[in-house]
């Protein structure tokens, strides 16, 4: 494999780690669309398959990047499966308040820890990458764990399992990682010559976080 071949695949690895602060804009607790379903798809498969082309990974990163594509194919298997609802039910149900969102959910945040861990075992870490990776972290556990009460809470047919503030909680904890992303790792890429890219990055993850503040004060008030 030429130099040339080389630096290619690092710069294209490090331009994906980049535009993960975009992940989290897509895979937002409120999945409601199948646009968003097929987002979420193509995105776990293509962040799971970019890790593969650099030199010398480990067996761990080989596993958890087959996690991801794998995370990605299920999801598409709902996105599909939906179509067909869709197609055939006189009166489908709608994404946002079945378990197929919770469910995405669950799959997506599984794919964000496991691209944390990709990441970490991958590229060499300073103080400031590691700030984004543990927010990115933790709003993906806390993803997980709101995603698996949603399903619990459509199967069993409780809805004080979950609350609007939980929701919130998860808009601004996905915003602030954007945000920290945006600016610890983000800038540090290629992406960083597309400036209107990373204003655009900012802007949502701050609109994300305006979203969950105002959901939590609705409850309060």
């Amino acid at each position: 494999m030429s130099t040339q071949s080389i630096e290619k695949k690092q710069v294209s690895w490090r331009t994906m780690q980049g535009l993960s602060a975009f992940w989290f804009f897509v895979s937002r607790p409120d999945i409601e669309s199948i646009f968003t379903l097929i987002s979420i798809s193509i995105i776990l498969i293509c962040f799971g398959i970019s890790p593969l082309y650099i030199k010398d990974k480990s067996a761990a990163v080989y596993t958890a990047a087959a996690i991801m594509v794998a995370l990605g194919g299920g999801v598409g298997g709902l996105t599909i499966g939906t179509l067909f609802e869709r197609l055939f039910e006189e009166s489908p149900t709608d994404i946002a308040d079945s378990w197929v969102a919770g469910t995405t959910l669950i799959c997506s945040s599984l794919g964000i820890l496991a691209w944390t861990f990709i990441v970490l075992k991958i590229s060499p870490i300073t103080r400031p990458p590691l700030i984004a990776i543990a927010l990115f972290a933790i709003a993906g556990v806390y993803s997980l764990i709101y995603g698996i009460l949603s399903v619990k809470t459509v199967l069993l047919d409780d809805t004080q399992i979950t609350s609007a503030w939980g929701e919130g909680v998860a808009f601004i904890l996905h915003g602030c990682a954007m945000v920290v992303w945006t600016h610890l790792v983000t800038r540090k890429t290629s992406i960083a010559n597309r400036k209107i890219l990373v204003i655009c990055l900012v802007i949502a993850g701050v609109a994300t976080v305006l979203v969950g503040i105002t959901g939590i004060l609705d409850v309060i008030f």
